[in-house]
């Protein structure tokens, strides 16, 4: 029998679910990426400022720790979490609608290793760059090393027509789809990093399978959540 694989990134929601990664792509050290983090051992996560990181909010609120500052998946240095800020929107139009979480820390000393990145006013070039330690195919198993693989928007009204479950016509405003030549987000890093001309314009939330059909992130640019990302962060800073 086939199995159908609905990839929402930790297993979480249902025992078919899992978590995404790279499919494709290259090993890259993580000064080429100084804003990647791991959230626990399960997702990933990206730096925005010198005590907050962001992430999918479906990762839920159970790890305590990120990793920081190492290409290598289970290497680099811990650094506990204070506490978890869930967007109060999480889940209300779509299951993945306002996935986003903020996880704050101890102030961070940056270096070519740890640097947070700027959120994107909504530009993005041809390319954007996704990053993580996740599978390379189905069904893998984490990376050691870091990699990143390239991928393109691909337009939303093509993508709301995805015959699979949470697609349908039913993406929201938070999203947008993007894939690649062989290349995509796979399992193993739901709230890694989308990168477009050095800024963060997504993060890593769901699709299906890897590399089968266009892969969803959660649009950062996104006024609402920008918002409320500015609130809380520059509030504490």
């Amino acid at each position: 029998m086939y199995l159908v694989l609905v990839v929402c990134f930790t297993c979480i929601h249902s025992q078919y679910i899992l978590v995404r990664g790279i499919l494709g792509g290259e090993e890259i050290s993580i000064q080429q990426a100084p804003y990647q983090v791991n959230y626990g051992d399960i997702c990933g996560g990206v730096l925005i400022h010198r005590q907050w990181a962001l992430t999918t909010a479906h990762c839920g609120t159970e790890e305590t720790f990120i990793r920081v500052g190492s290409m290598y998946h289970q290497k680099s240095r811990k650094i506990n979490i204070i506490s978890h800020l869930v967007h109060p929107k999480f889940g209300q139009r779509h299951e993945f609608d306002f996935d986003v979480q903020l996880l704050k820390f101890r102030k961070l000393r940056f270096s070519s290793f740890v640097r947070p990145i700027e959120i994107s006013d909504g530009e993005y070039g041809v390319y954007m760059f996704v990053t993580g330690w996740g599978f390379t195919k189905e069904k893998g198993t984490f990376n050691e090393i870091l990699h990143r693989a390239q991928v393109q928007i691909v337009p939303k009204s093509e993508c709301q027509t995805v015959p699979q479950p949470w697609y349908n016509h039913s993406l929201t405003a938070r999203m947008f789809c993007a894939e690649g030549e062989g290349e995509d987000a796979c399992q193993g890093d739901s709230g890694g990093p989308a990168v477009s001309f050095g800024r963060l314009v997504g993060i890593s939330s769901f699709g299906y399978g890897c590399g089968r059909v266009p892969g969803v992130y959660v649009n950062v640019s996104d006024g609402k959540i920008k918002r409320w990302l500015k609130n809380h962060v520059i509030t504490s800073a």
